[in-house]
């Protein structure tokens, strides 16, 4: 879980510091949500929970954007969390479900913590970068995953090995 977990962080980091611009908006999106669905819906809540949290935070911390750090600590662990989970009962049944769960909790943490820091007019600007990174981020984990399933079938033993069971 160790190794999992770490793997998840150093590829969640990676994908959240290659930072693409969107000129128009004068924003940028990354593609540090695909890995964290793919983490997650690969191996469960925990390595999920911890590739989002720690992968993101970094990110944003060696990109000098520490206002986001404490945000994206909690809404991308979140973010992992409940993809792995909902994800782990029934594999591959659920995932579409799970990974558009995840994606409106990160659209809606940041929401939050825009208006929070920002206000309301700042919002323009998120939401729309958002949307667009989760779009992205929904159709390349879920084709990714897909097919590392199927070509990589020794990864619903390795999900199997590491057992977690529902609290609940």
């Amino acid at each position: 879980m160790l190794c999992l977990g770490a793997l998840g962080v150093a590829l969640t980091f990676i994908a959240s510091f290659i930072r693409i611009p969107i000129p128009s908006l004068r924003w940028h999106f990354h593609l540090g949500d695909t890995v964290i669905f793919i983490v997650s819906l690969l191996f469960g809540p925990i390595a999920g929970g911890i590739s989002g949290a720690i992968g993101s935070s970094l990110a944003d911390l060696y990109a000098g954007l520490t206002i986001w750090v404490p945000f994206s600590l909690v809404i991308k662990g979140l973010e992992g969390f409940v993809v792995g989970w909902m994800s782990h009962e029934q594999e591959g049944k659920t995932d579409f479900t799970a990974v558009l769960m995840g994606s409106l909790l990160m659209i809606g943490g940041y929401a939050i913590a825009t208006l929070v820091l920002f206000g309301w007019p700042a919002l323009i600007y998120e939401v729309p970068v958002d949307v667009i990174q989760c779009v992205v981020a929904v159709t390349l984990s879920l084709f990714l995953v897909k097919n590392i399933r199927k070509r990589f079938p020794i990864m619903s033993k390795i999900k199997g090995y590491i057992e977690w069971k529902n609290p609940i």
